[in-house]
């Protein structure tokens, strides 16, 4: 099973939000670029990403929209 479709499988098992942030890259210089808060920040993007599902799940646990 790849890894995407296990990780998708337990959070709908557990109901629980899980994020999956892959990043996919050339070169070492590509890489640092992506991950510079100044320039690309995509982990920081994920983080965000992961956060917000967490306050909707809590939203939604509370009974509100």
């Amino acid at each position: 099973m790849p890894p995407a479709r296990a990780l998708l499988d337990l959070a709908v098992t557990r109901r629980f939000p899980i994020g999956n942030g892959i990043l996919t890259v050339d070169s070492d210089v590509q890489a640092w670029s992506r991950a510079r808060a100044d320039e690309g920040d995509k982990g920081g993007d994920a983080a965000r990403a992961a956060l917000s599902l967490v306050r909707l799940a809590r939203r939604l646990a509370a009974g509100r929209p």
